[in-house]
């Protein structure tokens, strides 16, 4: 049986340094048949009000740190039901999943780049090198507490404690 070659493991390169604003956007590409003019303005400013919508969810959901579905949409559907009473519920209920899908990756992701560094801080601090992270069980060690460090650090700036 032939052997498959392994791909590159490919590290991310992070732009952003931690405090600095990160602006999330989306692009979403549509295929459609040709439409008139008024189709179009339509299509445009269903756009236009999902943006506002998630606009004034999505700060809420962070400021919050809110990862449940049912949580936000339990504390936000009937104001955003107010404001928009002719929009159909389901575009309500789209836009907090995708609130809540946006706050749990930000989460996520700015948590993951922190625990590396927090990581490679501790090992240094520790004067560990190659030799010394021979063993599992002192790595899973640090690795585990540099991640809680970096899940708090990251809830701290969420709700704009620092």
């Amino acid at each position: 049986m032939a052997r498959r070659r392994k791909k590159r493991d490919k590290r991310w390169m992070w732009v952003a340094k931690p405090g600095d604003k990160i602006v999330v956007s989306r692009t979403a590409v549509i295929p459609s048949k040709q439409l008139s003019r008024r189709e179009f303005r339509a299509l445009e400013e269903i756009v236009n009000i999902y943006s506002k919508m998630l606009g004034d969810v999505l700060p809420h959901a962070s400021r919050n740190i809110i990862e449940s579905y049912y949580r936000l949409k339990n504390e936000k559907y009937h104001e955003l039901r107010n404001i928009y009473p002719n929009i159909p519920s389901h575009y309500i209920h789209g836009v907090c999943q995708d609130a809540v899908e946006r706050v749990s990756s930000l989460r996520r992701n700015k948590a993951g780049q922190y625990a590396e560094e927090i990581f490679d801080e501790l090992v240094k601090h520790l004067g560990l090198g190659k030799r010394g992270l021979r063993g599992r069980r002192i790595v899973r060690y640090l690795w585990r507490r540099s991640w809680e460090i970096a899940r708090h650090q990251v809830d701290l700036e969420m709700m704009g404690a620092n």
